[in-house]
């Protein structure tokens, strides 16, 4: 019985290590999708991202799953969303075009534990990650990430992320926080409401060590 429960557990944790970005998060309004009844997009006020500047990549994470959901990655207006569902289910809509604020709305069906991450780079470098994204496009499920992080890897400021064989959502959102955080002008990681990433989570500590803090901030 040990090894019938172990070998159980085994085979729920590689379901659940799987399920990121076996299919992207969708949004529930078109009428054909399968969750149309689920989980809604949050409000499009609620979503206030600066579009990608011409220079700028911006990597998005959506982490509402222990593993992660999803990835995808903007160079300046050119989205790669590798494995997803976003064009598919926004192009019917009149006038739609990939936009970072959209794009980040569309995956908030999932929940609102989605980040990105904002990096500016020289024109070479800039061109560098651009000729690489017809190659992220064409990813297999499972490998959203895994196209993501080779889109960037060893240029610029992504200089020391390496090439992946397969990794997940949240292993790369690690990676991207441990060159923000210890690279102050690599970049920055934005929450959806516009935040720094790592401001608000200081705030959060600060308030559960010192209640008296939230109260005095109203």
């Amino acid at each position: 019985m040990p090894c019938l429960t172990q070998c159980c557990s085994g085979l729920a944790l590689l379901a659940l290590i799987l399920s990121g970005c076996a299919q992207a998060p969708i949004a529930p309004r078109p009428p054909d999708h399968p969750f149309a009844n689920g989980q809604q997009e949050a409000a499009a006020e609620a979503i206030m991202l600066a579009e990608p500047g011409a220079d700028e990549v911006v990597i998005v994470i959506n982490h509402n799953a222990a593993f992660g959901n999803h990835a995808g990655i903007f160079a300046g207006p050119r989205l790669s969303d590798p494995a997803g569902s976003y064009a598919y289910f926004r192009r019917a809509e009149p006038g739609w075009q990939p936009r970072l604020q959209d794009y980040v709305r569309f995956q908030s069906s999932d929940g609102m534990h989605i980040r990105a991450y904002r990096f500016r780079l020289p024109a070479a470098d800039f061109s560098a990650v651009l000729a690489r994204l017809p190659v992220a496009d064409e990813a297999k499920p499972l490998f959203c990430a895994t196209a993501v992080q080779n889109s960037v890897a060893g240029i610029g400021p992504f200089a020391a992320i390496p090439q992946a064989g397969w990794t997940t959502p949240a292993r790369l959102a690690e990676r991207l926080d441990q060159l923000i955080t210890s690279t102050a002008a690599a970049g920055a990681c934005e929450l959806p409401d516009g935040r720094p990433c790592f401001a608000a989570v200081e705030a959060v500590l600060q308030t559960r060590l010192d209640p008296a803090t939230a109260h005095s901030s109203q």
